[in-house]
């Protein structure tokens, strides 16, 4: 039974929930620092979350009454905030998930994976010592590290930088280390983009294709003309409320006293995928670029019907099948709904260097030991700002936002990235040679993270 969307409060808590879940059973962090540093703003009212950014003092955040209860061994996390209640419970492979009460409910059966990587993520022997990495200023290196890592309150708690195919710099804050799967966030949209290429390159379906979903297939329906590279863009023009956009006010998280569809997703407990296909259309499909979270969920939902029929049993190990094992990649966490859709808009728990073979494989143009898993084209359609949707910013590409206006200031014109909230980062650089992964707290960013991340990542790619 979804959470009511008209229950804002029983919605951010249920979130809260599950993140706290994921990163105690997961991360294994504590849960009141899951608390703290984050999730507390998606139980906060509005009015505070407000006042915090504007004023980049947390306390109120910290002080939030909200009372935990995580018992490990049922796998069961419990919240009550204001005589609200809320739970999320672990269903091995498909993580955590919001649940309706504390009994564990959900429609599919789970399943455990089996991962085979064909390279077991980097080897050794891909780790240059600081003495070997030539070609690099050391020093600069180290010293922009040092700018993300020296202030605790930034809360950088990895940074992993590949230059030439191997690791020239790796560092964890403690206790976390290179085994650890931290919080990625929406960098799981750009894992929702590599799969709809990994079936392009395989000629299954075309970035042209339209008519995309049984539902939109009527003549007179206006849904039918939205391309699936619309969709890669962030520009089907479906009507989906929203406020974590890059120029708007990310306190917001109700309108007209309902959730907002673009939350609502991950604190709802709802059918995600067939909520977004049901979504009526706004704005005419290719023309208006906004960043909402029904355009990756419909991308991964299409890859599924076309791959795999449909079969959810089926589909929660394709990805691991047929993108991560080859690349290497044994411990990439895509969390579902209580229906088994991926949440891969958002809830995606990884590790660093899991992330850098992502990043590696955008670098290698799609190639990875010989074998062509994405298509050169399809490389560089989502590094390709989208201006016609995009014109007011055009930054965003396909599932990546790029560096074509500058947003990060003296980084290469080329960069492109993997982003998620809390300045989660996977950065290619083409002209470099690299790949630079960030990973932290949501915390960072009231803090002050945004520009001395900005900064060291400019001075790590003319290093």
């Amino acid at each position: 039974m979804p959470v009511d969307q008209s229950n804002p409060a029983r919605c951010g808590l249920s979130w809260a929930a599950k993140v706290i879940a994921s990163g105690v059973l997961t991360t294994g962090r504590d849960p009141q620092d899951i608390l703290n540093f984050s999730c507390n703003w998606m139980a906060a009212p509005d009015a505070l979350m407000k006042a915090v950014i504007e004023t980049r003092d947390p306390k109120a955040l910290l002080e939030l009454p909200v009372e935990i209860d995580v018992d490990r061994d049922e796998g069961l996390t419990h919240l009550q905030l204001d005589g609200e209640e809320a739970w999320a419970r672990r269903f091995g492979d498909q993580g955590c998930i919001i649940q309706d009460g504390a009994e564990p409910t959900v429609y599919f059966e789970p399943t455990e994976l089996t991962p085979n990587p064909i390279i077991d993520r980097f080897e050794p022997e891909d780790v240059v010592e600081t003495s070997d990495a030539t070609g690099l200023n050391r020093g600069e290196l180290d010293a922009a590290i040092d700018s993300v890592f020296d202030n605790p309150m930034f809360f950088t708690n990895a940074m992993v930088v590949v230059h030439k195919g191997r690791i020239v710099a790796e560092r964890y804050r403690e206790p976390f280390g290179s085994e650890t799967q931290f919080e990625s966030w929406s960098m799981g949209k750009s894992i929702a983009a590599t799969l709809v290429g990994v079936l392009e390159q395989r000629g299954e379906l075309s970035l042209d294709e339209t008519a995309l979903f049984e539902q939109w297939r009527e003549a007179d329906d206006p849904r039918r003309d939205i391309r699936l590279s619309d969709i890669l863009n962030m520009a089907s023009g479906l009507q989906f409320t929203g406020s974590f956009g890059r120029t708007e006010d990310h306190s917001v998280k109700q309108e007209d006293g309902r959730f907002l569809d673009h939350i609502y997703v991950y604190g709802g407990g709802t059918d995600s995928y067939q909520f977004c296909i049901d979504k009526p259309l706004a704005d005419p499909p290719g023309k208006v670029g906004r960043y909402r979270n029904c355009d990756p969920l419909l991308a991964t939902a299409f890859v599924r019907e076309r791959a795999v029929d449909g079969d959810i049993q089926t589909f929660l190990s394709w990805p691991q099948r047929e993108l991560f094992d080859p690349i290497g990649v044994s411990d990439m966490l895509l969390e579902t709904d209580p229906y088994g859709h991926f949440l891969i808009s958002g809830h995606d728990y990884g590790r660093a260097r899991d992330w850098a073979r992502l990043g590696q494989l955008y670098l290698q143009r799609g190639a990875w030991e010989g074998r062509q898993l994405l298509s050169e084209s399809f490389v560089e359609f989502v590094q390709t700002p989208a201006v016609q949707a995009w014109a007011h910013d055009p930054y965003y590409g396909g599932f990546f936002p790029t560096n074509a206006t500058g947003l990060i200031p003296g980084a290469p014109q080329d960069t492109f990235w993997m982003s998620g909230g809390g300045r989660q980062r996977t950065l290619i650089i083409p002209s470099r040679d690299m790949v630079i992964v960030r990973l932290g707290h949501m915390a960072g960013l009231v803090f002050g993270v945004d520009e001395p991340l900005n900064a060291a990542i400019a001075r790590i790619a003319n290093a």
